[in-house]
């Protein structure tokens, strides 16, 4: 991916979780908690794991697939 389509991807993914975050919680609050709870634990973990697959690096230069005869 190029570096604008992977700023655009990140910031989609970050309005996206703040979103998912934003409904969490309310519907917690209006069942009487403060906390998002582990709802709330799993989305940060998906988002750190999108962000860190949005911008892995990806070595082409290296020959040493397993395809190659």
């Amino acid at each position: 991916m190029e570096k604008t389509t992977k700023i655009i991807v990140t910031v989609v993914a970050i309005v996206l979780f703040i979103i998912l975050s934003a409904v969490i919680t309310g519907v917690r609050s209006d069942a009487g908690h403060s906390t998002p709870g582990f709802l709330g634990i799993i989305l940060v973990f998906a988002l750190v794991g999108a962000l860190r697959a949005i911008w892995k690096k990806n070595n082409n230069d290296d020959d040493t697939t397993a395809l190659q005869k």
